[in-house]
C-alpha cells in the first residue's frame, strides 16, 4: 500500500515478518516495528550546546501488531514503553529504523501524510486529568478531532459528539460541562470518546488505568473490551499491572532497558515463561488465592537497573539476572523461539527458564560491564 502526495491510500498491504509476534495473530499485520531505536540526545552548555551522552530509551525493537488483536507491553518505570508507543504514533521521530502501518512507513512521510496517518492512529493517555483542558467543555475536547480534520462542524458535529458520549457511557446532556464536573473514570471515558471520533484502526492505550481506583479500573477496561468487540478496534495497552495486562491482551511483550526481552501469547507467557526478567515480574505480581499465595515463592533481583545512558554490554539483564555467565556480558541474545517453544513464542535469553527451575535460590555472580553500543546509521 502507498500513499500519494495529498496523503491518500492507493492500496492495500501487510508489513514484514520476523518480529515479536511471531505468526501468531488475529489477521494481517497492521503495524510492523522494524529494528526501531530512539535515543534522546544529552546536551551541556549554554551558548554553544555540545552532546555529551544518549539516553537509549528504546534499543533495536522489532514488534508486530496483527488487525484485531491486543498488544499488551509491559516492563518496569523507565524500560522505553511509552516512548516506543510515541514512536508507533509518530508522536517521536524514531533515530533509526522504521514503523510500517498498513505497509507505509510512516517515518518517511511528510505533513499531509502524517495528518492522514493520525486519522487512523489515536491514543488513551495515562492522566484522565492531566489529558484534559479543564478551561475547555467536554463537547468540544471530544469535537476537536472533527474541528482539526474539518470532518464535521455544527449541529453535525454536536450530533456526533452526543453520540460517542453515549457510545461510552456518559450522559450526552452533559455536553457543555466542564472536565471539573467529572469523576476519574468518567474523565477517561471522555479520552475514550475523544479517541474514537475518527473510527481509527489502532488505538495505543498508555496506562489507561493506572491512575483510577480498582473498582473504575473494571469499568474502563470492559469499555475497551466491549468496543474492540463492537468496532473492531486494535490495541496497544501498555501497563504495570500484570494482572490487567493478562486480561485484556492476545500477547505480551516484555521489555526490559529499551529492549524487548520475550514475546508470546498471553496464556503461554503468564503460564510458562521463557525469560528469568518475565519469570521475576510474575512472582511479583499478586495472587489472589491465599493458599497459592503462600506457595509462591518470590524471585528478587540484585542490583539496580543499569542506567540507559551507559546501557550494560550483551544482555542488558545481565546485571541482575540469576542465570548470567560469562556468554551473557559478551553477547546479545537474539529474540527468537528458544527449543521446545512454539514458533511465535520468542525469548532473548541465553540460558532461558526451564519447566521446574527455581530462580529464587540463584544468585548471579559476575560483575557488570558496561560499553556503548553501535547505533545503527539511520536512513537519509
Amino acid at each position: 500500500m502507498n500513499r500519494d502526495a495529498s496523503g491518500q491510500r492507493d492500496g492495500t498491504g501487510t508489513g514484514s515478518g520476523g518480529s515479536a509476534s511471531g505468526g501468531a495473530g488475529h489477521g494481517e499485520v497492521l503495524v510492523s516495528v522494524d529494528a526501531v531505536y530512539k535515543h534522546f540526545p544529552i546536551k551541556q552548555g549554554i551558548v554553544f550546546k555540545k552532546e555529551i551522552g544518549r539516553v537509549h530509551a528504546v534499543d533495536g525493537v522489532d514488534l508486530e501488531v496483527r488487525r484485531g488483536e491486543t498488544l499488551g507491553i509491559v516492563g518496569e518505570s523507565g524500560c522505553g514503553k511509552s516512548t516506543l508507543a510515541r514512536c508507533i504514533t509518530g508522536l517521536h521521530q524514531v533515530t533509526a529504523g522504521r514503523i510500517l502501518f498498513e505497509g507505509d512507513d510512516i517515518t518517511r512521510l511528510g505533513k499531509a501524510g502524517l495528518k492522514a496517518f493520525r486519522r487512523d492512529v489515536q491514543m488513551i493517555f495515562q492522566d484522565p486529568y492531566g489529558s484534559l483542558n479543564p478551561r475547555r467543555r467536554v463537547g468540544s475536547i471530544i469535537g476537536d478531532p472533527f474541528a482539526v480534520h474539518s470532518i464535521a462542524g455544527g449541529a453535525e458535529r454536536k450530533r456526533r459528539v452526543q453520540e460517542l458520549m453515549e457510545l461510552v457511557g456518559l450522559n450526552p446532556e452533559h455536553y457543555n460541562r466542564f472536565p471539573a464536573e467529572f469523576s476519574g473514570g468518567q474523565r477517561q471515558r471522555i479520552g475514550v470518546a475523544r479517541a474514537l471520533a475518527l473510527k481509527p484502526k489502532l488505538i495505543v492505550c498508555d496506562e489507561p488505568v493506572s491512575a483510577l481506583d480498582v473498582s473504575i479500573q473494571a469499568q474502563v477496561i470492559n469499555l475497551l473490551k466491549d468496543l474492540q468487540d463492537e468496532l473492531g478496534l486494535t490495541y496497544v495497552f501498555i501497563a504495570h499491572d500484570l494482572s490487567v495486562v493478562r486480561y485484556v491482551s492476545d500477547r505480551v511483550a516484555v521489555m526490559y532497558l529499551g529492549k524487548v526481552g520475550e514475546a508470546a501469547e498471553a496464556e503461554t507467557l503468564y503460564v510458562r515463561p521463557r525469560h528469568p526478567y518475565t519469570a521475576a515480574l510474575l512472582s511479583a505480581a499478586s495472587i489472589a488465592d491465599p493458599d497459592e499465595a503462600e506457595r509462591a515463592e518470590r524471585i528478587v533481583l540484585t542490583g539496580d537497573v543499569p542506567s540507559p545512558i551507559d546501557p550494560p554490554s550483551g544482555c542488558r539483564f545481565h546485571p541482575r539476572c540469576p542465570k548470567a555467565a560469562d556468554r551473557c556480558i559478551r553477547e546479545d541474545p537474539p529474540l527468537v523461539p528458544r527449543e521446545g517453544d512454539p514458533p511465535d513464542h520468542v525469548t532473548a535469553c541465553h540460558f532461558p527458564v526451564e519447566p521446574g527451575e527455581r530462580l529464587a535460590h540463584k544468585h548471579a555472580a559476575i560483575a557488570q560491564v558496561s560499553t556503548q553500543p553501535e547505533l545503527p546509521e539511520a536512513e537519509e
